[in-house]
């Protein structure tokens, strides 16, 4: 017994060179900043108007409407696109591994490059609307950076390259004789795909688009570049980082990175629960 004893105090010990710079770089910080909306600056008294500043001033509370309303439709269309292109090219398909590495290539540039790439082809004298207006389709530039659209083009390049890179390995690993399978048991491709195809790759793909959702709603860079951080960009880190860099009031950018956090876990929990409902269970290649 005290040898057993003993053995798992030194497994327990083992973990300390993992453990200590994730406490001191991750939950220090963490448990930090959270007491810190709990105080005003320069106090340590403890108050809740942080959080009454934050839900009581549009300045603030509109940020999660603001960020909401730019990341959830972009997430949902780059799942789309994403399932669309990697559901096509799976398999043997001739040419699939150069369509695959083409939509996830933006993932090895980073936000800024696609964003100074998105203002080069779409502002008002780039190659899009000078083409569109070429051909006769536009009579003036359409304009597409400095805007929500600007943000909007920006989250779903990458978006579709992130979904894109996990959905190619689920695609590969389901096995294609359940489908021909079904086929030849007199399945149309549209009752295969949602009786045999979809329900063995549902969860993933859900947990893939939670994954990327929530990465997007801590936009920061798109939102400042391409978008128009005044109004309609003005995401919850951009408030956040205008509270803290310029103003200097970490009380308040702690806060909106929490209440952030929470909203993160929220959608998590939607999504979660979405995906639950029709899990499959023993039926999936994946759990």
């Amino acid at each position: 017994m005290n040898q057993e004893v003993f053995t798992r105090k030194r497994d327990y010990l083992l973990l300390l060179p993992s453990l200590l710079p994730l406490l001191l770089l991750f939950v220090y910080p963490l448990l930090k900043g959270f007491v810190m909306t709990f105080q005003e600056p320069g106090s340590t008294a403890v108050t809740l108007s942080n959080y009454i500043e934050f839900f009581t001033n549009a300045k603030y509370y509109d940020t999660i409407w603001r960020t909401l309303y730019l990341v959830v439709p972009a997430a949902i269309l780059e799942l789309f696109l994403a399932f669309g292109i990697t559901y096509f090219i799976r398999g043997k398909m001739k040419g699939g591994g150069l369509i695959a590495g083409l939509t996830i290539f933006p993932l090895t540039l980073g936000s800024i490059i696609i964003d100074m790439a998105v203002i080069a082809f779409f502002k008002p004298t780039g190659w899009f609307n000078t083409t569109m207006i070429n051909i006769g389709i536009l009579d003036e530039p359409f304009t597409l950076v400095y805007n929500y659209w600007g943000a909007f083009i920006a989250l779903i390049i990458l978006g579709v390259a992130f979904i894109a890179s996990n959905l190619v390995g689920m695609m590969d690993s389901i096995d294609p004789n359940l489908e021909k399978a079904a086929r030849t048991l007199g399945a149309s491709h549209w009752v295969t795909f949602k009786r045999v195809f979809w329900p063995l790759i549902r969860s993933n793909v859900l947990t893939v688009f939670a994954l990327n959702l929530i990465m997007q709603i801590g936009v920061y860079s798109t939102a400042v570049i391409v978008g128009n951080p005044a109004s309609e960009t003005r995401t919850f880190v951009v408030v956040a980082f205008e509270e803290a860099m310029r103003n200097f009031n970490y009380n308040m950018a702690n806060t909106v990175a929490i209440v952030m956090g929470v909203t993160q876990l929220l959608v998590l929990a939607i999504v979660f629960a979405i995906r639950k409902r029709g899990f499959v269970g023993s039926a999936s290649t994946f759990k």
